[in-house]
């Protein structure tokens, strides 16, 4: 069973803006995508750009902030969210098993 949030701590924080403003990532909470993130995500025109639009919009952060992610961070944060589909109930498919 997948837990209904994970955090990912980032192997490389990202941080946006400047100054006394800047804010910085050190993790990204993630969870289960709704349909409607799923539909938004697939806009992109490159499966890279899917993913990125995918987890800014699930962790709740500026898709800058994603863009800045190391390709491990990247590749964390996708296998998060990849898990609760491999770890979710086998759709039937209506045939005789």
């Amino acid at each position: 069973m997948v837990e209904d949030e994970q955090i990912v701590e980032l192997i490389k924080p990202v941080s946006i803006g400047k100054g006394d403003g800047a804010i910085e990532y050190t993790e990204l909470k993630l969870r289960e995508p709704t349909a409607g993130e799923l539909e938004k995500a697939s806009a992109a025109t490159t499966g890279i750009g899917s993913q990125i639009t995918l987890i800014s919009l699930v962790a709740k952060v500026p898709r800058s902030a994603v863009e800045k992610l190391c390709q491990r961070d990247l590749q964390a944060a996708s296998r998060v969210l990849n898990s609760f589909t491999d770890g979710g109930q086998e759709i039937p498919t209506g045939g005789d098993d």
